[in-house]
């Protein structure tokens, strides 16, 4: 189901000949401060439908650069930490750890440290939508919806597994005697 189905997006007024646009468009207003945004002419339609399709490119390649730079941070994060548990690693191979189950315990590290992320991320998200909405004093078309977060959530999950198959992979062919030699 589509989170927009249902909602009122626009309202197009066709007003009687002699009728004086700006006061209709002023009474409109004054009808429902903070709710509506009258736009009275195709020219500003234009302008204000250019402004929205800008901030939703930029917002797009926003996201994008943060998924790649939190990507390159999660691949980061778990060749650190498989570059300092790599004695442990091979004590787990040497007692009797199947390469599998480590690959598991490093994507496992990867996960959660995504979906922590991933949460953090919506909960400051939240609080930023509500201090923009308190703070502006213009109706603002900005909404949280539990999809929204379902897809981010989903995102950071993503991210995880790809930035951790790498590590996880080093890890498990990690021979244990090479393993357990090195300081």
């Amino acid at each position: 189901m589509d989170e927009n189905e249902g909602k009122v997006h626009f309202i197009y007024v066709k007003i009687n000949n002699g009728a004086d646009l700006n006061a209709v468009s002023q009474s409109v207003q004054n009808a429902y401060p903070g709710e509506l945004t009258t736009i009275a002419s195709l020219e500003d339609y234009q302008r204000a439908n250019g402004g929205l399709e800008m901030v939703e490119t930029a917002s797009t390649a926003i996201s994008l650069l943060a998924i790649v730079i939190g990507g390159i941070g999660i691949i980061n994060t778990m060749i650190m930490s498989v570059f300092e548990r790599t004695r442990e690693i091979g004590v787990l191979k040497a007692v009797g750890w199947k390469s599998r189950r480590i690959l598991g315990m490093i994507l496992g590290e990867s996960i959660v440290l995504t979906l922590l992320a991933g949460i953090v991320g919506i909960v400051l998200g939240i609080i930023g939508i509500e201090a923009i909405i308190r703070l502006s004093d213009t109706a603002m078309v900005l909404s949280f919806t539990p999809s929204l977060a379902l897809k981010a959530l989903g995102i950071a999950v993503i991210v995880g597994i790809i930035g951790g198959i790498y590590p996880a992979i080093r890890a498990s062919r990690l021979p244990p005697t090479e393993a357990l030699r090195y300081e």
